[in-house]
């Protein structure tokens, strides 16, 4: 009887241990691992920005049933805002999946801080993701979360379970995104523009390196465009991001970039300052900065060439 008795003690005791074990690893050592430091708050531009571009894409090439880029080469300075302009169905969205890894090239290669990530396997794939955030054109809003849940997704998705944390730094994003008070609204009661100023929270929210936008302007009216793209510019500036924008729309290029890329029949046909845009006098810049009708033979310059 005193065996058994003994026998049970240790049982007991061994199970307290387990558990205490699995109690201490889920909640002290993983708030540790994925919790801001003071290092995550360091400007990551300044290192970097003597060195090598934190984006590359490289003589990059993507048919699907036509060839869409047919040699593509762009660079982007960490810190630098770069807007990707040009007509519908030349690739504009393409080149952004390309960049955030979504879509692979045909040939050619795409860099992240000097590193390869064409041949990536999947999972250091993700670990580059998570430096990098997509604004959707849709905004991928959850409709069955209210607002301020839908910012905390990305959060609790990498793993934080500091609930103060996460209601402070929802806070912070509301208040950047000029949304306060209205993280209790759901997907029926924001307006468009409410909506894509919502999916901008939540792709800042894990802090990243790099935020790419996919058509941020689109289905607004042009006073919400403008608003918009002055949040982009002072977010941009705010949290020290690296941007890379697509859009139709010339305003908010005008607005956001540090530097205006123009597609046109599977190459760069422009790339430069927006001033270098404005005073451009070649054919097909003066054609789309001024929505009037392009003469192909009045182009003067290779496709690929005329670059500023």
């Amino acid at each position: 009887m005193e065996f058994f008795k003994i026998f049970l003690l240790l049982l007991f005791s061994t199970y307290l241990l387990i558990l205490s074990s699995i109690l201490i690893r889920r909640f002290v050592g993983k708030r540790t691992t994925v919790e801001p430091t003071e290092e995550d708050d360091e400007d990551v531009c300044s290192e970097a920005s003597n060195q090598i571009p934190i984006i590359e894409v490289i003589n990059v090439k993507k048919s699907f049933d036509h060839p869409v880029l047919k040699g593509v080469y762009l660079s982007v300075d960490c810190g630098q805002t770069v807007g990707i302009l040009g007509k519908s169905g030349t690739g504009k969205s393409v080149l952004l999946k390309l960049i955030a890894g979504f879509l692979k090239p045909d040939s050619g290669m795409i860099l992240f801080e000097g590193r390869e990530i064409t041949r990536m396997r999947e999972a250091k794939l993700l670990e580059l993701r998570k430096r990098v955030s997509y604004v959707f054109q849709g905004g991928a809003f959850f409709d069955f979360l209210n607002v301020r849940e839908n910012i905390a997704y990305p959060l609790r998705e990498r793993g934080i379970t500091d609930e103060n944390w996460i209601r402070d730094r929802v806070d912070y994003l509301l208040d950047a995104v000029e949304l306060e008070g209205m993280g209790g609204l759901m997907y029926d009661e924001l307006s468009v523009g409410a909506k894509k100023q919502v999916a901008i929270a939540r792709s800042i929210a894990i802090d990243p390196d790099v935020i790419l936008y996919d058509e941020p302007t689109t289905g607004v009216d042009p006073i919400i465009g403008k608003s918009l793209s002055r949040l982009i510019r002072k977010l941009g500036r705010q949290e020290r991001l690296t941007s890379v924008v697509v859009t139709h729309d010339l305003k908010c290029l005008e607005i956001v970039s540090d530097k205006l890329v123009l597609l046109k029949d599977g190459f760069i046909h422009f790339q430069g300052s927006v001033e270098q845009f404005n005073g451009s006098e070649d054919p097909f810049v003066e054609a789309f900065r001024t929505g009037s009708r392009y003469d192909e033979s009045l182009a003067s310059a290779a496709p690929g060439l005329a670059t500023s």
